[in-house]
């Protein structure tokens, strides 16, 4: 490769919510590697499902393993912020990808989802973030059936496609169902994604300190015919473009208020 084109290489941030062991990133990493200049900072361990959560006045931790590759005590935000304003990596980058993440990231879970924060996050400084999610095989949050290499791929090949999509108040969101190969791509709706999270208590004494779990009765799903659920698990990859700030819904009638 010549120093020219060498130059032109893309220098993209990789992170993730799963941790720095999550196989979907070494998958990306690799993939990603072949086509721009990647460098890592993710979590030292799995932060699934902590939105957009930032460590506000505490003292975090960083180990270097590897050449470009740290690991950081907090949340993929706080990943993503490290990278963008420390000096661990002294010039700026062109994109952020987040992911592979080792589940989907469809509708409502947007929300929750500590994957698609590190894209917001990086839309919040003046980035481009790519959030990507794979669905196991085996559907329903399975823990495995996880084949990240033909997603990586196709982000790989559409590097500057994907990035052209990112507008400044946009990021975006990839989604799809593990298979071995992909024939098509299309612009998504969010479905919504009822989890039946329920809490139980341990015990019949709550008058004193007592524990709870949190869990799930079933996840229903409803959406659109072009919802990123119904396009993933139709063998397609589910791009949606989703704004980073919050979007207000205008009032057009006068409340009088009481004070």
């Amino acid at each position: 490769m010549s120093s020219s084109a060498q130059n032109q290489r893309k220098k993209i941030l990789v992170t993730n919510d799963d941790g720095i062991e999550g196989e979907g990133l070494k998958v990306l990493v690799s993939m990603l590697s072949k086509v721009a200049d990647v460098y890592i900072l993710a979590p030292d361990s799995n932060r699934s499902a902590v939105s957009s959560k930032i460590s506000m006045g505490k003292r975090l931790s960083y180990q270097k393993i590897g050449e470009n590759i740290y690991t950081c005590s907090g949340t993929p935000a706080d990943c993503v912020i490290s990278a963008l304003t420390s000096p661990l990596f002294p010039f700026r980058f062109d994109a952020v990808f987040s992911g592979i993440n080792a589940g989907p990231n469809m509708g409502t879970d947007v929300i929750y989802s500590g994957t698609c924060a590190a894209a917001r996050q990086a839309v919040f400084m003046g980035l481009p973030g790519i959030a990507v999610s794979l669905e196991s095989e085996f559907l329903d949050y399975a823990r495995t059936g996880f084949n990240f290499e033909p997603l990586a791929e196709f982000c790989a090949r559409n590097l500057d496609e994907l990035i052209s999509l990112c507008s400044g108040d946009v990021f975006v969101s990839l989604n799809a169902t593990s298979a071995d190969s992909y024939k098509e791509a299309l612009f998504a709706s969010g479905c919504v994604r009822d989890y039946g999270d329920k809490v139980s208590f341990d015990g019949s004494d709550l008058e004193q300190e007592f524990s709870g779990l949190c869990e799930s009765e079933g996840i229903s799903v409803s959406g659109r015919p072009d919802s990123d659920y119904n396009i993933a698990r139709s063998g397609k990859i589910a791009v949606s473009l989703i704004y980073a700030e919050p979007v207000l819904k205008e009032m057009n009638k006068k409340l009088d208020f009481k004070f």
